[in-house]
């Protein structure tokens, strides 16, 4: 009788599993996820392109907002967006081949190729893999870059010393540091195996055989056809957007920069999964995780998370003005692709809207949506109401700070202080050891002309992030216009 007990527990245990997974794999409703996409576009701001392809077919591509938003210009299913740091991908997969092809072992130190390195310790101890896997120690070179004149980095070598005296963060290998300057050092690697530029190389063996036509690591002092500008709100001037044409680099990058639409990734991402770039045994080495990484695993240029026991692979990329993802789905057969060139609050909400349409909803996203229902409520009925409506929920999940300060921003864009300021204090009073809420809320005192709460703000946040060199700066201004202020 125990036995038999014991037995058909076990059956409806895995009916039950069965069912879940059936649920979690069901097909994703493309009506709800194309409204509530125009409600962002009309309500948010939304800008881009998004794809979702079902068995390497398109089922879902539509385009939302202005690729040029000075005349009006808008997002066509073709435009070309900029890829940020999603170009990662193109670069570990060319290491790949040249691994295949046996011209490179990834266990082999970066000395072994560019002899002449001039950073001993990352040419002698750092490795092929620890590149790919951001576990070689080195760091970036955005501070450098942008004191620079941009125009002046179009090939990889132009970029070589900005970061190639920086010491090394950690011994190779003993920790995780995400090193842009790191994938540069694959792109000049790349290049001095193979004796062709990085962009041609890549192009050739990437671009072409996947038929990725409109994919490229454009010069953007050219004139190019067809390339959505990104855009992020200006606190300075209220009301006014800022394009980023100024804040990210003149050519594409090993590291990040080039520029696709979202049909080219989904024929890079159908080719991966036929194993027409690499072979069956080396995509499965490209795509395994190998270190942990925010909540997933991070491989060769390719990021592996998990969601409801689904598979999710591709990356993100992001810089002022670019929010992007390529999800792909493997054992479910859907490929996601979000392009975005505006905030990436956006982009969050798309990427969670579609990880709950196609995989199952999980404690994180509805964390995210759970915030965006708090957030509606303080903009719709004040800071009081939601906290009265956090106490009272029935399910409570951890609110998402940055969620809620991405929205006091955008409502100071708007002008909306009163609200921005309710969201901040939101913020403060959950998370109240974190130093972020309370910049965020001299910033909007600041902005609103509340100049005296602004300083108090900003010296509570100072107290705790005393580093901060920007910030007393700005403390010690702001106290300077106060008393002129007064005196007037």
């Amino acid at each position: 009788m125990e036995h038999y007990k014991t037995k058909l527990s076990t059956l409806i245990l895995l009916f039950c599993l069965i069912h879940i997974q059936f649920v979690w794999a069901q097909k994703p409703d493309i009506n709800k996820i194309n409204q509530q996409l125009k409600i962002l576009e009309k309500e948010n701001y939304l800008s881009g392109v998004v794809l979702i392809a079902k068995n390497g077919q398109s089922i879902y591509k539509e385009a939302f907002g202005f690729a040029n938003l000075a005349d009006s210009i808008r997002n066509k299913t073709d435009t070309k967006f900029n890829l940020a740091s999603m170009n990662k991908m193109f670069t570990a997969m060319v290491i790949m081949q040249l691994a295949e092809a046996g011209k490179i072992s990834l266990q082999d130190k970066v000395g072994k190729y560019l002899t002449d390195y001039p950073n001993k310790p990352v040419a002698d101890s750092v490795t092929i893999h620890q590149l790919l896997t951001h576990t070689s120690g080195m760091g970036n070179f955005w501070a450098e870059h942008d004191k620079l004149a941009k125009e002046k980095f179009k090939t990889v070598e132009d970029y070589l010393p900005l970061f190639v005296n920086q010491k090394l963060a950690f011994a190779p290998g003993s920790d995780f540091l995400y090193s842009n300057s790191g994938y540069m050092v694959l792109g000049l690697i790349i290049e001095k195996i193979t004796g062709k530029s990085y962009f041609d190389f890549v192009k050739e063996n990437i671009y072409k055989p996947t038929k990725m036509m409109d994919t490229d690591a454009y010069e953007l002092d050219e004139a190019i056809p067809n390339l959505a500008t990104g855009y992020t709100m200006s606190l300075e001037k209220p009301g006014q957007w800022k394009n980023n044409i100024f804040s990210n680099v003149v050519k594409g990058t090993p590291a990040g920069g080039g520029y696709a639409t979202a049909d080219d990734l989904l024929k890079f991402a159908n080719a991966l999964q036929n194993n027409i770039l690499l072979n069956k045994k080396n995509t499965e080495l490209y795509t395994s995780g190998k270190v942990k990484y925010r909540e997933g695993m991070y491989s060769y240029g390719i990021i592996e998370n998990k969601i409801n026991g689904h598979r999710i692979i591709g990356h993100t990329g992001g810089h002022f003005g670019i929010a992007n993802e390529l999800m792909i789905f493997p054992d479910l057969g859907y490929t996601v692709v979000i392009l975005t060139n505006g905030e990436v609050e956006n982009y969050w909400e798309i990427s969670n809207l579609v990880k709950r349409e196609i995989g199952g909803s999980t404690p994180a996203i509805e964390s995210f949506f759970y915030t965006k229902d708090v957030i509606k409520e303080v903009c719709n009925k004040g800071y009081e109401a939601a906290m009265m409506k956090i106490k009272n929920s029935s399910k409570k999940y951890p609110l998402k700070e940055n969620l809620i300060e991405r929205y006091g921003y955008k409502l100071l864009f708007e002008k909306k202080y009163n609200q921005a300021i309710d969201l901040f204090k939101l913020n403060i009073n959950n998370f109240p050891d974190s130093s972020y809420g309370y910049y965020n809320m001299s910033e909007a005192y600041r902005i609103s002309n509340q100049k005296e709460k602004a300083i108090e703000f900003l010296k509570i946040y100072i107290e705790k992030e005393p580093d901060d060199k920007d910030a007393l700066s700005k403390y010690e201004m702001l106290k300077i216009k106060t008393s002129i202020d007064k005196i007037n």
